[in-house]
C-alpha cells in the first residue's frame, strides 16, 4: 500500500450487512418501516428508498466541501501566525483553485492550493495560475470507508493528476493528503503510534511529491520535487508539529516519464518512499 493506514477491520466487516439490510428492509422487516409511516410496497418501485439515499449523500458531500475548507483554512492560518507563510486568501468560486498563499515577498514566491475530494474526480477543472510558483492539490480522504485510503490516493496520482499532466499539460507540484479520521479508533496512525499529535491541527498529513517539470518528449523523464526545490510542503509539516528529522515520513516522491512501447507511448507513474519503489503502473499517455 501507499499510504500506511488502513481501516480498523471490525467497521469495514460490517459495510455489507448494512447494505444488504437497508437494500431488502421491505422484503425483510416491513414492520419497520410501517411503524416509522413508510408504505413497504413503495420502498423500491416508487424509489422511496434511492431518493433517500440520494438526498443523505447530498447532504455529506455539502458538508464535506465546507469542512475541507475550512480545515485548509486553519492551517494557513496557524502557518501565517507562526510566520512561516506572508498571507493566504481563499479565492472565490470565479476562481479554479481554492486558496492564494504569499511564502515570501522579496522576491516573490506564491503558491494556488486546491482543495478536493478522496477520489479527485474533479481535478480536471482546477487550473494552475501563471504567477504561481507551487501548484498544490490538498485531497481530503473523508468519504466511505469502503475502500482503504491507499486506494483514493492510488486513483488521484496514477489516474487523475498523471493523466492531466501528460496529456493537459497541467503541471502539479505536490499533491496532500489529509482525513480528520486519522490516529482515530477507525484508523491508528502507524506514524504517531497512538499518541496525541503535537499541536491542535492533529496529525500531519502525506504529502506526495511530484515531478520538477512537465515530461515531455525532450525530457521524458523528469526528476520529482523534494523537500528543498519546494517550499510549502517542509511548512506544512512544520506546522503540524513534524521535527526536521521525521519529515521524510511523511513525504513520498512520484516520478511521471514517458516510454515508447512496441506500437505507442506509455505513460509509467512511479511512487517512492524513502529511496523504495512501492508501486509502478504503465498506462497509454
Amino acid at each position: 500500500m501507499i499510504l500506511p493506514c488502513s481501516h480498523d477491520p471490525n467497521a469495514t466487516n460490517q459495510i455489507e450487512p448494512a447494505i444488504e439490510l437497508l437494500q431488502h428492509l421491505d422484503a425483510k422487516h416491513p414492520d419497520i418501516l410501517v411503524a416509522h409511516g413508510l408504505i413497504p410496497e413503495d420502498y423500491h418501485p416508487k424509489l422511496v428508498f434511492r431518493s433517500a439515499v440520494e438526498s443523505i449523500r447530498g447532504t455529506y458531500i455539502a458538508s464535506s466541501l465546507t469542512q475541507r475548507q475550512g480545515l485548509v483554512g486553519r492551517v494557513l492560518e496557524r502557518m501565517r501566525q507562526g510566520g512561516s507563510i506572508v498571507e493566504y486568501q481563499p479565492q472565490g468560486p470565479h476562481e479554479r483553485f481554492d486558496f492564494q498563499v504569499m511564502m515570501a515577498k522579496k522576491p516573490k514566491e506564491m503558491a494556488a492550493v486546491e482543495v478536493k475530494g478522496g477520489e479527485g474526480n474533479s481535478i480536471n477543472i482546477s487550473d494552475r495560475p501563471l504567477w504561481c510558483n507551487e501548484f498544490i492539490l490538498w485531497c481530503h480522504l473523508d468519504g466511505a470507508i469502503v475502500n482503504q485510503p491507499s486506494h483514493g490516493a492510488a486513483a488521484i496520482i496514477f489516474n487523475r493528476v498523471s493523466s492531466e499532466m501528460v496529456k493537459r499539460g497541467k503541471h502539479v507540484d505536490a499533491i496532500i493528503f489529509k482525513d480528520s479520521r486519522c490516529n482515530t479508533s477507525l484508523r491508528v496512525c502507524p506514524k504517531y503510534q497512538g499518541k496525541t499529535p503535537s499541536t491542535e491541527l492533529g496529525v500531519a498529513p502525506d504529502i506526495f511529491l511530484l515531478p520538477q517539470t512537465m515530461p515531455s518528449k525532450e525530457d521524458p523523464n523528469p526528476p520529482p520535487h523534494n523537500l528543498d526545490s519546494l517550499r510549502l510542503p517542509a511548512r506544512i509539516l512544520e506546522a503540524h508539529g513534524v521535527t526536521s528529522s521525521r519529515l521524510e515520513d511523511h513525504v513520498w516522491q512520484v516520478t511521471i516519464g514517458l516510454t515508447q512501447g512496441e506500437t505507442r507511448t506509455l505513460r509509467e507513474t512511479k511512487i517512492f518512499h524513502k529511496g523504495h519503489l512501492l508501486e509502478v503502473r504503465r498506462t497509454a499517455r
